[in-house]
C-alpha cells in the first residue's frame, strides 16, 4: 500500500469530462491515477457512470453531492453510493448565501448531523469539505470549529482541503494533530503566494509549486488517519489534463520518497 494513496477530484479536469465523459475518463487514467473522486454523474445514472469507470478501470473512493439534495434525498444519495461503491459521501460547500450567521451555520450542523446518521446507517460515511471563509470567526469562534464540535464525530467527519485551511490563516498540521481521528479525507492542492490585497483571488497552480509545505502536510495528514488524499486543482493557467499529469507524478514521487524512509 502507497504511504499516500492518491485519487484525482473530477472537478480538476471537468472540462474534459463534462464534454465526454469516456474520453475524459480514460485521459485521467492515462494521466497516472487509478482512483478518483466523483463531482456530478454527468447526465448518467449512477450504474452507468460506475460500468464506465470500470471500463477505464478507474475506482471511485468518494463522491461530492449537494447539500439540498444530501438533505433532501438522502434516501437515493445512499443508492447513489452503494451503487457507486464508495464509503464516502462529502458535502462540498456551505457559504453566506445558506449561512449568512452563526444561527444558520449552526442549523446546518444540525441537518449534517441528522443525514450523517442516517448514511452511516448504511455503511456511507458524511464528510464536509471546507474553503477558506469557514475559518473565519463568529463570536470568537471559527465556523470550522463551530460545525464539527457541534456535530457527532462519527455522524460528520472531514475532508480537509489542506491549502484552503491555509489560506484561511489556519496551521494546517496543528488542525490536523487537533482533528486526529476525524479526517479519513484530505484535499491535496497548492497554490500560488497569496497577495498583498487580502481581496486578491486565489491562484491555484501545480503540486509542489506553490506555498504548500508538503513535507509537513502529507505526513501530518496520515499520522491523523487520512487514508485518502485527493488531488484538486480548481483552476489551471494552461490545459487541466496537463496538470493533473504533473500533480500525479508529485504525488507518486512523494510516495517513492515515503517508502525509502
Amino acid at each position: 500500500m502507497q504511504p499516500y494513496p492518491y485519487a484525482l477530484q473530477l472537478y480538476s479536469v471537468r472540462d474534459y469530462c463534462e464534454a465526454n465523459p469516456e474520453s475524459g475518463l480514460r485521459r485521467v487514467k492515462a494521466a497516472g491515477y487509478d482512483y478518483v473522486e466523483l463531482a456530478g454523474l454527468y447526465g448518467l445514472e449512477a450504474t452507468a457512470l460506475k460500468d464506465l469507470l470500470d471500463t477505464v478501470e478507474l475506482t471511485p473512493v468518494s463522491m461530492h453531492v449537494g447539500i439540498e439534495e444530501i438533505v433532501g434525498d438522502t434516501s437515493s444519495v445512499a443508492r447513489q453510493a452503494k451503487e457507486m461503491g464508495v464509503d464516502y459521501v462529502v458535502v462540498p460547500w456551505l457559504g453566506g448565501e445558506a449561512c449568512p450567521d452563526k444561527k444558520h451555520w449552526l442549523l446546518a450542523a444540525e441537518s449534517m448531523n441528522v443525514v450523517g446518521a442516517a448514511l452511516r446507517g448504511e455503511g456511507i460515511h458524511l464528510c464536509y469539505h471546507n474553503h477558506a471563509h469557514e475559518f473565519e470567526r463568529l463570536d470568537d469562534v471559527a465556523i470550522f470549529d463551530l460545525i464539527f464540535s457541534n456535530t457527532d464525530p462519527e455522524s460528520l467527519k472531514i475532508e480537509l482541503d489542506t491549502c484552503w485551511s491555509t489560506v484561511g490563516g489556519e496551521d494546517t498540521v496543528a488542525l490536523m494533530q487537533r482533528y486526529a481521528g476525524r479526517i479519513p479525507l484530505v484535499h491535496i492542492k497548492d497554490c500560488k503566494p497569496l497577495a498583498d490585497s487580502g481581496d486578491a483571488p486565489v491562484q491555484f497552480t501545480e503540486l509542489g509549486r506553490g506555498i504548500m509545505d508538503f513535507t509537513r502536510v502529507l505526513p501530518a495528514a496520515r499520522a491523523a488517519g487520512a487514508t485518502w488524499f485527493i488531488v484538486e486543482q480548481d483552476e489551471s493557467d494552461g490545459d487541466t489534463l496537463e496538470s493533473a499529469e504533473i500533480n500525479a507524478a508529485f504525488m507518486k514521487a512523494q510516495n517513492d520518497l515515503a517508502a525509502l524512509r
